[in-house]
């Protein structure tokens, strides 16, 4: 409807250089992986779900690879897409768009420009790019509820039931219905606390918003690093039965691993250390805070099994 013309023109650096002037630095860019990383999350919660999947060893692994190609052509695609009636400096460089309504703005601008594109008068334009901007909330609603409900249960009963009885407290290995309720619920509580504080320090929803993404994104890839230097040394005990294996070698585990730790790794420190730079040291401090608090807990919780088991040796000894 528009002869064809993009809102964001291509160009030869736009495939190469962020319009965005935020990511205009090496250190910048390379933050930006945690987003694409981020952009898988969730994959990995599906792991606790496949005593459940029939014909676990073929269906599981095609199911990850599908989702997974699916996930990189549909961000890739949808990012071209939105060029097609989104400029950035005319749209996104407001100081009002932040992380947490752009996906708002960007199907307001949407309904809008389809509205102008047809002739309609300026109100009319208007309208459609709210009642867009609506569909756009309803549809995440459905679409997220499902994925929330499976983060909020999934890593805590791999947790849980993967670990030694020993390790927990009996109100929080509770489980019924399949569910670790008490745990859920001790989430939650702590879940509330990071978001009460953040909330009010201060200062603007952009800022908030930021913050909390940024903190989310960190927080949420950073294990990837344990479990990627964990999994060799796991491949290689062979007394543990292992009945299902994606990594048939000891070799392509090790390749697996070199790929996952440099790319996550390089990702998560550039992110951690670029607000920083840039003078927003608070950001930073919030990145780094969040696995510091959680790390000490896990500490604690570990140093606690040991104590109980190295006292049920003693008993046993005696």
């Amino acid at each position: 409807m528009n002869g064809g013309e993009f809102a964001q023109p291509i160009v030869a650096n736009s495939f190469t250089a962020s319009p965005n002037p935020t990511y205009g630095t090496p250190m910048m860019v390379a933050s930006f992986m945690v987003f694409s990383i981020f952009a898988f999350g969730g994959i990995e919660a599906v792991g606790g779900l496949v005593d459940k999947t029939q014909n676990a060893e073929k269906t599981f692994p095609k199911g990850v690879t599908i989702a997974a190609i699916i996930i990189a052509v549909g961000y890739a695609l949808g990012i071209f897409l939105f060029g097609i009636f989104t400029n950035w400096s005319a749209v996104l460089s407001d100081p009002s768009v932040h992380m947490g309504n752009v996906a708002y703005v960007m199907m307001q601008n949407l309904g809008y420009q389809v509205g102008i594109a047809l002739n309609l008068s300026e109100p009319v334009a208007i309208n459609v790019g709210l009642w867009m901007s609506r569909y756009m909330g309803i549809s995440m609603v459905l679409a997220l509820v499902g994925a929330f409900f499976a983060l909020c249960y999934s890593p805590l009963k791999q947790l849980i039931e993967g670990t030694p009885n020993e390790m927990w407290p009996e109100k929080v290995k509770v489980i019924k219905d399949g569910m670790p309720v008490n745990a859920m619920w001790y989430q939650c509580g702590i879940v509330a606390v990071f978001i009460f504080m953040i909330s009010f320090g201060g200062e603007g929803a952009s800022a908030f918003f930021s913050k909390l993404i940024l903190m989310t994104n960190v927080a949420m890839t950073i294990p990837y690093l344990f479990l990627a230097v964990a999994f060799p040394f796991f491949k290689g005990k062979t007394e543990i039965s292992k009945p299902f294996e994606i990594y048939k070698t000891h070799k392509a585990a090790k390749i697996a691993t070199f790929f996952i730790v440099a790319s996550v790794g390089f990702a998560n420190i550039s992110t951690i250390i670029a607000p920083a730079v840039g003078g927003d040291l608070a950001s930073t401090l919030w990145m780094i805070g969040g696995p510091v608090f959680f790390t000490i807990i896990a500490l604690v919780i570990y140093n606690r099994y040991e104590k109980i088991m190295e006292a049920k040796k003693k008993v046993k000894m005696a």
